[in-house]
């Protein structure tokens, strides 16, 4: 019977190699579309307000990298699509010349890599702010589920060593 049961269950594979960071790929679709979209249509429509939400692609790529390089290369990454706009034409007139593609191409993408960076700052900070917030209102999440902390006793000097050790790491029911 058990065998059954374990028969009809879909098989779960898991990634091999656990030194493989995790990429969360629809953050890096969305933030990369939104980096090439915003500037576009700016340019498209003659509406320049709109390249002020550009930064809003890199920054959604950053905060869910989590972490500060990973935000970075990912942020990168997520700014090759409006590279390819810019030397495609798409984006206005375009002069070709060698330093000024690597001016433009450097440009893009260390844009994307310093605000990705952001992205990530600003997830730690709320991480941190939100971790400050639950322990001084002693609630955990958004349900307002009270914490049971114990409550640590105050050291006693005894005038042992020994008791003193004992007393400070072993819990309270067993000392003796």
């Amino acid at each position: 019977m058990v065998d059954a049961e374990k028969g009809k269950r879909a098989k779960v594979t898991k990634n091999k190699n656990t030194n493989l960071p995790y990429i969360d790929l629809k953050s890096l679709i969305f933030g990369a579309a939104a980096y090439a979209f915003f500037p576009l249509m700016a340019y498209q429509h003659n509406i320049d307000i709109l390249m002020a939400f550009a930064a809003i692609g890199p920054i959604y790529i950053g905060y869910s990298a989590k972490t500060k390089v990973k935000a970075i290369l990912l942020g990168i990454v997520g700014a090759t699509p409006l590279l390819y706009l810019a030397f495609g034409g798409l984006l206005g007139p375009y002069g070709a010349s060698e330093m000024g593609d690597l001016i433009i191409t450097i440009t893009i993408l260390s844009l994307g890599g310093i605000m990705a960076f952001f992205g990530s700052y600003l997830y730690k900070d709320r991480a941190k702010t939100k971790e400050e917030y639950e322990e001084a209102s002693n609630v955990k999440g958004t349900k307002n589920i009270p914490i049971n902390k114990a409550k640590r006793k105050k050291f006693e000097d005894s005038g042992s060593v020994k008791t003193n050790i004992r007393n400070l790491f072993l819990p309270s029911r067993k000392k003796k």
